[in-house]
């Protein structure tokens, strides 16, 4: 068969959303356990996901470092022995602590998993934490920590949350190299015997699953409870507090770039506009046909890239710009994106431009449940907010209904100019 080189492949609109859905099984010791079977490959996915991030930890670095350091030695197996072992099954564990979930990721083949499981028991439920690992964890965090903090633009997305959030609410801490001094095993010891144990564990697995896999599952994390802790860890009652002062300058004298935050406290996934926000994003900044592209980029020149986005909180969100650009164009660059704020509250979008909008975050939002793998992460979404798969169908819905005159309602109501924090990292503009 001869390629055709001139001709596009043809293409169709997207017209309802269809996936596999997870299913739910209670185990013995009250885990939610939840299955994604689906794809023909032997291979599996595993989260385990505890309600163990920033949020909960009372002193700094705490939860990241807890989750960390679990793999650096259990009760059975030494830091060294872990890594073989999973190196020699070419299995793979991944460990990240966000602000509200600590979620520890296995992949593994099928023929291992039990094997796999095993060995991620005790690395779950007896970490050691040991001295010499913990040392050399904090010396490593500390150097590049104070390498990353000398970056324009870590310089000014630690600035912008400060504002937004204020300097002692948990979206608008950020650490200091400093802080992973004050840190102890004992802490991190103290921290996993709380929060990481039967009754704070949700279980998510995805792939080619069997009975066998269920029954493994159950008998290594299902049976009998573990870890569970009686006393309880009482937290603060964190209040948003937005800075008074519209504009912020943080001045790095020898950089010939300016890493630029513009934006505002926003509505969070629980907020029925949050979906119909997301369309209006993806105009100004979303993606890289944008307006802010088109015009700062593509136009002017001023930067290699600029985006917006929208970022979901469980208990807030927030709207923000993010670039870097030249500081001798910095104010030039600053006027445009307010420009392009004030067009979409001033003028109407052009239909064409909307229904490209719509197909294209209609094929971003199907590439989301294309696979097992990409079907857990899209659950684990909605499973760590407690939204249910109706919140992914009401999104399409929105998508398909948004119209120019909503979009220009939620401009005028959400994204007024005036209403913006600006920040900016560099050299003096």
């Amino acid at each position: 068969m001869k390629l055709q080189r001139t001709k596009a492949p043809a293409s169709k609109e997207i017209k309802r959303l269809s996936f596999e859905k997870a299913k739910k099984q209670i185990l013995k010791n009250g885990i939610e356990l939840y299955s994604i079977t689906v794809g023909e490959q032997e291979i599996l996915k595993i989260d385990f996901m505890f309600a163990a991030g920033e949020w909960y930890q009372t002193t700094p670095l705490v939860s990241a470092s807890t989750i960390q350091l679990l793999q650096e030695g259990s009760a059975l197996y030494s830091a060294d022995s872990i890594a073989e072992q999973l190196d020699f099954m070419g299995s793979y564990i991944y460990f990240n602590a966000s602000k509200h979930t600590a979620t520890i990721t296995v992949y593994t083949l099928v023929k291992y998993f039990e094997e796999t499981i095993k060995i991620l028991e005790d690395v779950i439920k007896n970490p050691q934490f040991p001295e010499e690992k913990f040392r050399t964890y904090v010396a490593k965090k500390q150097q590049l920590y104070t390498l990353e903090r000398e970056k324009v633009e870590v310089m000014a997305q630690k600035k912008f949350v400060q504002v937004v959030f204020g300097t002692q609410h948990p979206y608008g801490i950020s650490h200091e190299p400093e802080e992973f001094l004050n840190l102890t095993v004992s802490q991190l010891k103290k921290f996993h015997a709380h929060f990481y144990n039967s009754n704070n564990c949700k279980i998510v697995m995805s792939g080619k699953i069997k009975l066998e896999q269920h029954e493994i599952i159950t008998r290594y994390f299902g049976d009998a409870a573990w870890n569970v802790h009686k006393s309880v860890i009482t937290l603060p009652d964190y209040v948003i507090e937005p800075s008074e002062q519209k504009s912020h300058f943080v001045e790095k004298p020898d950089a010939v770039q300016s890493a630029v935050r513009v934006g505002k406290l926003l509505v969070n996934k629980y907020n029925p506009d949050y979906s119909t926000l997301q369309v209006l994003n993806t105009i100004l900044g979303g993606y890289f046909g944008s307006r802010l592209m088109s015009n700062i980029r593509e136009d002017k020149g001023y930067t290699y890239g600029i985006g917006s986005g929208i970022v979901s909180h469980k208990t807030a969100g927030y709207f923000v710009i993010v670039s870097q650009v030249g500081s001798n164009v910095c104010k030039q660059a600053l006027n445009e994106i307010y420009y392009e704020l004030k067009r979409l509250r001033t003028e109407t979008i052009p239909d064409a431009e909307i229904q490209t909008v719509k197909n294209y975050m209609k094929a971003a939002i199907a590439r989301n449940f294309d696979g097992p793998f990409a079907l857990s992460e899209s659950f684990k979404t909605i499973l760590e907010y407690d939204l249910g798969y109706k919140y992914y169908m009401q999104f399409w819905k929105k998508i398909d209904k948004i119209s120019a005159s909503e979009l220009k309602y939620l401009a005028n109501t959400y994204l007024n100019e005036g209403s913006m924090y600006e920040v900016i990292a560099g050299g003096n503009p």
